[in-house]
């Protein structure tokens, strides 16, 4: 056991002792409180003769003694880490002092009856309730019995009786602190497996912790383009089921644009890969830029395509932020020597709208929108398309 856990343990069990010895000190003073109206009832014509008057004077000083112990205790109990040196010495003090006084109930036993029943009972409590290390232990039973057992033939005649009190208490006394010792070795091994339990649990919310953490990116990461930082088309899949499943049940307009970087074959074989990926990456953060509710939604669909999902959106809205994005895009300026139909990069956008209903399905909505940039990428001009639903066939050029 370390330092630390050893400090730990002292202040733990000093916890437990502190409130056994309130419990304690409590049972004694309402037994000794009984004990004196007992005594006094019983015995009222001979409280002043002996031995009447020992007991009643040692019922006296029990009931003193523990309203003292029941201060301290309490006191001392606000604050056990603090007053760990004070509740040791005054625990020592308390098991002393009750051993000593059980023990004098028997000696005064002696001149009557001859019984040791009280000092057994005390030395057995003594073992079981409280946890005290047991060197400090079997000095003070050795000390309390050397004490009691030269004391004894002064209040028993009979060498038969100190005899056999003599054996049976020094018995009992070795029994209890054996008891005693196990009981602490226990409380001790207890602690350290608690103290273990608790690392070990600890240990394993960190590792769940991490876990989540692990699952939670990888459950981003297989939503995410790992390019762009947008979600991928898998991730858009779920996405437009379930807004198309909301605006359906609410009859909401849903719009869809769907984006191509002009000539980008051209622009990557020129330019290199790694241009090519600044280039997507820029346009995807153009899109994302003009993105406004938490609803919308811009997904990486393929190589250098991009949807940008509008709920709630309907057609003119729609088309006048394809042409923003076209705009900004053109903005940008990124050099293009190889598009026939500007100097810099820019984008064909195709427009859909409808409000979903049973009569329509996600992939005409997609299909249709497909169709309408497939017509902007004919020219090549920047242009936006919109196809309307109810009339598959007609195309709108925007300008």
């Amino acid at each position: 056991m370390s330092d630390r856990d050893k400090a730990e343990f002292t202040i733990s069990i000093n916890r437990i002792n502190t409130a056994r010895a309130k419990i304690t000190s409590t049972i004694f003073i309402v037994m000794e409180f009984m004990m004196l109206i007992i005594h006094y009832i019983t015995n009222k014509e001979n409280l002043f003769r002996t031995p009447y008057i020992y007991y009643g004077s040692m019922y006296i000083l029990m009931l003193t003694v523990m309203i003292a112990f029941l201060i301290i205790y309490t006191r001392l109990g606000t604050d056990v880490p603090k007053n760990i040196s004070r509740i040791r010495r005054t625990g020592v003090f308390f098991i002393c002092f009750i051993l000593a006084w059980c023990a004098g109930i028997s000696l005064l036993d002696q001149l009557s009856n001859g019984q040791v029943i009280v000092y057994v009972v005390a030395v057995i409590a003594i073992a079981i309730t409280p946890f005290f290390e047991p060197v400090v232990l079997f000095l003070v039973y050795f000390t309390i019995h050397s004490l009691f057992l030269i004391s004894m033939p002064y209040f028993q005649e009979s060498s038969r009786l100190i005899f056999a009190n003599s054996i049976n208490s020094s018995t009992f006394v070795i029994m209890s602190w054996a008891i005693s010792f196990m009981r602490y070795k226990k409380q001790a091994e207890d602690f350290i497996n608690k103290k273990i339990i608790l690392e070990k649990n600890k240990e394993l919310r960190m590792i769940n912790m991490q876990l989540q953490e692990a699952n939670q990116k990888l459950e981003k990461m297989s939503r995410t383009d790992g390019l762009t930082g947008i979600i991928n088309r898998l991730y858009f899949e779920v996405k437009i089921k379930d807004e198309w499943d909301r605006c359906k049940r609410d009859s909401a307009p849903l719009s869809l644009i769907m984006v191509d970087i002009d000539f980008f074959k051209g622009y990557n074989d020129k330019y290199g890969h790694q241009a090519g990926d600044s280039c997507i990456k820029l346009i995807a953060n153009v899109l994302t830029l003009y993105v406004k509710h938490p609803s919308d939604i811009v997904a990486r669909y393929g190589g250098d395509e991009f949807m940008v999902l509008l709920p709630n959106t309907d057609k003119e809205d729609a088309i006048n932020l394809a042409k923003q994005m076209r705009i900004a895009v053109e903005d940008k300026s990124i050099q293009h020597s190889y598009s026939s139909v500007s100097e810099h990069v820019t984008i064909s956008l195709g427009i859909n709208t409808t409000i979903p209903s049973d009569q329509s399905s996600i992939d005409e909505f997609i299909r249709n929108t497909d169709k309408a940039l497939y017509m902007a990428k004919e020219r090549r001009n920047c242009s936006v398309f919109f196809i309307q639903q109810e009339h598959p066939g007609i195309a709108k050029t925007i300008t």
